[in-house]
């Protein structure tokens, strides 16, 4: 039963992160296509075109969603994997400490992703645990 609860408080804990970030994000897109980790990744993988709208929509609503779907425990473990897959250029990209750039700031939030990326590979391995919707409906026979 605490092994439970521990993956119900570990979900309560890590969704705001994706799902308050997303949501901002879909309420004021220019803060994901004026963000600098933004531009990077467009310099490194598009030459610096300016991202398009629908991927900074699409992203504003992949972390939304992916955090919804982690809290309420629905396919828990495909979209905390999928948070993982998604952080790793997040954190490259976004907090390149290595590189100079503020480095008083940037390598503290590059540590604080990779505690994040560790929270949520977690529950990509071990699932959303008994208070969850993935379990009621397997335990329904669904």
């Amino acid at each position: 039963m605490a092994h439970d609860i521990s993956l119900l408080l570990a979900r309560i804990l890590m969704a705001p992160i994706m799902m308050v970030y997303g949501a901002q994000k879909l309420l004021d897109i220019n803060q994901f296509l004026m963000n600098p980790a933004t531009k990077r990744m467009m310099e490194a993988l598009a030459s610096g075109a300016t991202a398009p709208i629908w991927f900074a929509y699409a992203n504003g609503a992949f972390q939304l969603l992916s955090g919804l779907f982690v809290l309420l425990g629905v396919k828990a473990r495909l979209s905390a994997g999928l948070v993982v897959i998604w952080l790793v250029p997040v954190t490259y990209f976004g907090h390149p400490f290595w590189a100079g750039i503020r480095p008083d700031f940037n390598e503290a939030q590059f540590y604080k992703n990779l505690a994040i990326i560790a929270a949520y590979l977690l529950i990509a391995a071990m699932g959303a645990g008994r208070y969850s919707i993935d379990n009621a409906l397997a335990r329904s026979g669904r």
